[in-house]
């Protein structure tokens, strides 16, 4: 199995809820990120911290890339990302990509 797995941390803005997140979320979801080249498939996540992680899994870290470039682009973008303290951001939001071995379902 060649895909790429994105693991991108969140923790969220000031004055912002779960909820808000969530709804942020599904517009991301439906507005920008299906139908998008390479996009597998998402998953958000409660942490144990009460952080989340956002599991983005792409055929490849070029798609990945690429879908990125076109976030600044899309308003659904812009409020998803609304929902996140990026205070700590060194420009990557903390973003990391894995190869992934094996998916078991």
């Amino acid at each position: 199995m060649d895909t790429i797995v994105e693991l991108a941390p969140i923790k969220l803005a000031a004055g912002k809820s779960e909820q808000d997140l969530l709804a942020a979320s599904a517009a991301f979801q439906e507005d920008f990120l299906t139908g998008q080249p390479g996009f597998v498939r998402r998953e958000l996540v409660r942490k144990s911290d009460g952080t989340y992680l956002d599991i983005v899994h792409w055929r490849s870290e070029a798609d990945a890339h690429a879908v990125m470039a076109r976030t600044g682009q899309s308003p659904a973008c812009a409020q998803y990302f609304s929902m996140m303290d990026m205070g700590d951001s060194d420009g990557t939001g903390g973003i990391e990509f894995f190869s992934s071995l094996a998916a078991y379902e």
